[in-house]
């Protein structure tokens, strides 16, 4: 009986989450590159993400996007009038320790608690790890910008690529 609730316990944890592990050789040293993807994205069905809204940091989801499309070209897209919106952005205030959320159901919103006290860089950070989240990026190691904390890292790292690769393939 033990057993079974422990395995149930295992598989609802991960029930969102889905963790893959790569070796890849580097000179004669492995270094070990971790995948994370989530179980949901809001990519369409033409793999583009197009977003509409208002936030105050709309220049900074921009900003965050132009990373991510330069890795994918593309994807990320402001919603014109002849494209359906996809993720829906907006501001809240939460006296909080988040920055920012994206949900399944296409919302991606920023704590402006949180957010009005950073720098362009940590904004900038926020954004694109919101926007990870849209494209189905879970949380991964530090020195990602998918790391579950806010941080200054606005490039992406092999992870955010490899996990990014692998979500991309499913949509």
């Amino acid at each position: 009986m033990l057993k079974k609730i422990t395995l149930v316990s295992i598989l609802v944890l991960f029930s969102s989450l889905i963790i893959y592990k790569v070796n890849t050789p580097k000179n004669t040293d492995a270094a070990v590159i971790v995948v994370k993807v989530l179980t949901w994205d809001l990519v369409d069905s033409g793999k583009h993400l197009d977003w509409g809204g208002s936030s105050k940091y709309s220049t900074n989801l921009s900003s965050g996007a132009t990373v991510w499309n330069n890795y994918k070209s593309g994807v990320i897209r402001p919603d014109t009038a002849s494209t359906l919106q996809d993720v829906t952005i907006s501001d809240y205030y939460e006296v909080s320790s988040t920055a920012g959320v994206t949900s399944s159901g296409g919302t991606l919103k920023f704590n402006d608690y949180k957010m009005s006290g950073y720098d362009s860089t940590k904004k900038k950070n926020v954004a694109m790890h919101e926007l990870g989240h849209a494209l189905g990026l879970a949380h991964n190691l530090s020195g990602d910008v998918m790391y579950a904390y806010v941080s200054t890292v606005v490039t992406l790292s092999f992870n955010d690529k490899a996990s990014y690769d692998e979500a991309y393939r499913k949509y």
